[in-house]
C-alpha cells in the first residue's frame, strides 16, 4: 500500500514541477505594432448583494472613464441591490442596470453579455473590489496581442480570522495552478471574477457551452478555445488582481465549493479531466495515509512529501499576491486539505446547492 500510496504522490509532484517550470520559463511577450486599443465592457451579476455592492462600486467609480460601458444584472434580488444599481447608474452615462428575466447566475451572465456592445467581455462578481487602475490595465494588456481569453488573478480580502485566512490560503492554491497552468500554455481553470474574452470567441462558442450546468460558462468557454487552438493568455501583473470577499459560514463556503465542483461532471478537456482526478486521487492517498500513520508511523513521511511539494509552489505564489502572512498557515490546511477535498467532490458530484 505504501509504494502504491508513494507512486500516485510522485505523479502528484511531476505535475506541480511542471507549474513551476512553466511559472520561471515564462517570458512575456509584446506585439509592438499593435496599437489600437479595443473597446472594454464590464459584465456583473448581482443578486441579495446590497451589503457587498457599495465596495465595488467605489472601486469602479474612481475609474469609470477608463471603460467603455458596465452592464449590471440583477438576478430578481429581494434586499436593495437593484436600488443601489440604479442609483449608481443615474450618475454615469456608460452604465445599464436592469433586473433579468430568467433564473440563477449563468443566465444572468448571458443576458448581461447581450446587452453589452464592446469587442470585449470582462467578468467580475459584485463583492469584488478592483485595483485603482484595473480598467486602464486590462485594456493595455488586451491590445498587445490578439487574444481570445484573458486570465486575470484573484485573491480573498483579508479578514484576519483563522476561518477566513484558510479560505484564502486554499484558494491561493487554485490561483497559483490557475496562474501556472496558463502560463505554460496548458491551462485548466480560470475565475469569472476576473475574466476577460472577445465577443467574436463568445458568439462562436455559444453551442460549446453547457446548458445542464448552474454555472461553468467561464471554464466552458475556455475548452472550447483550447479546442479551437485560440489563444489563451494570462494577466500576470499584481495590480490587475481582483480582490473578493471570503464565505461568512462554512455553510455558505461549502455551497460555493460544491457549486464550483459540480460542473467537473461535464468538463471535456483531458488536461483539465486529469488534473482534477489527480487531485483527488492525491487528496484520497493523503487522507488514507494520515489514518494509516496511527498504526505505522512510516505513512508520515507522505504527507511530509506532500507539504514540502505544495510549499514549493504556494510560498513563492502567496509573495508574489501579497499574502505572505498566509504562509504560516500551510502546514495546518495541509492536515484538513485532503478530507475536505473528499467531501467537495462527492457533495458536488451527488449533492445538491443554490446560488444565492
Amino acid at each position: 500500500m505504501f509504494l502504491i500510496f508513494a507512486i500516485i504522490l510522485a505523479l502528484y509532484a511531476l505535475f506541480v514541477i511542471s507549474c513551476i517550470t512553466a511559472w520561471i520559463r515564462y517570458k512575456p511577450q509584446v506585439n509592438e505594432s499593435a496599437s489600437v486599443e479595443p473597446s472594454l465592457s464590464l459584465v456583473v451579476c448581482c443578486k441579495n448583494e446590497a451589503t457587498a455592492l457599495p465596495r465595488l462600486l467605489s472601486s469602479i467609480a474612481v475609474q469609470i472613464d477608463d471603460i467603455d460601458e458596465i452592464v449590471f444584472a440583477s438576478d430578481h434580488s429581494t434586499d436593495s441591490t437593484f436600488d443601489i444599481l440604479q442609483e449608481f447608474a443615474v450618475k454615469h452615462g456608460n452604465i445599464k442596470a436592469f433586473q433579468t428575466d430568467g433564473y440563477g447566475k449563468k443566465n444572468a451572465l448571458r443576458e448581461a453579455i447581450a446587452r453589452s456592445t464592446s469587442q470585449y467581455i470582462l467578468c467580475t462578481d459584485a463583492d469584488c473590489v478592483l485595483g485603482r487602475h484595473y480598467f486602464e490595465l486590462v485594456r493595455r494588456r488586451l491590445s498587445t496581442d490578439q487574444v481570445d481569453l484573458m486570465i486575470g488573478g484573484v485573491k480573498y480580502i483579508d479578514n484576519h480570522t483563522l476561518f477566513g485566512r484558510l479560505q484564502a490560503l486554499e484558494f491561493s492554491s487554485l490561483a497559483a495552478t490557475t496562474m501556472c497552468s496558463a502560463l505554460g500554455k496548458f491551462p485548466i481553470m480560470c475565475n469569472g471574477a476576473n475574466l476577460a474574452f472577445s465577443r467574436r470567441i463568445w458568439d462562436k462558442a455559444q453551442n460549446r457551452l453547457v446548458d445542464t450546468e448552474a454555472s461553468g460558462d467561464d471554464i466552458f468557454l475556455l475548452h472550447y478555445i483550447k479546442e479551437i487552438k485560440g489563444s489563451v493568455v494570462y494577466f500576470k501583473d499584481i495590480d490587475g488582481f481582483v480582490e473578493t470577499l471570503s464565505a461568512d459560514t462554512l455553510h455558505a463556503f461549502y455551497n460555493q465549493r460544491k457549486r464550483w465542483t459540480s460542473k467537473s461532471r461535464s468538463y471535456t478537456d483531458v488536461q483539465t479531466v486529469f488534473v482534477a482526478l489527480l487531485v483527488t486521487l492525491t487528496s484520497i492517498t493523503m487522507a488514507a495515509s494520515m489514518i494509516a500513520a496511527i498504526f505505522d508511523s512510516k505513512f508520515i513521511l507522505l504527507w511530509v512529501i506532500k507539504l514540502v511539494i505544495d510549499s514549493a509552489l504556494l510560498i513563492p505564489f502567496l509573495l508574489f499576491s501579497q499574502q505572505k502572512y498566509l504562509i504560516g498557515y500551510i502546514p495546518f490546511l495541509s492536515v484538513i486539505y485532503p478530507f475536505y477535498i473528499i467531501m467537495t467532490v462527492f457533495g458536488g458530484l451527488f449533492g445538491k446547492f443554490r446560488w444565492k
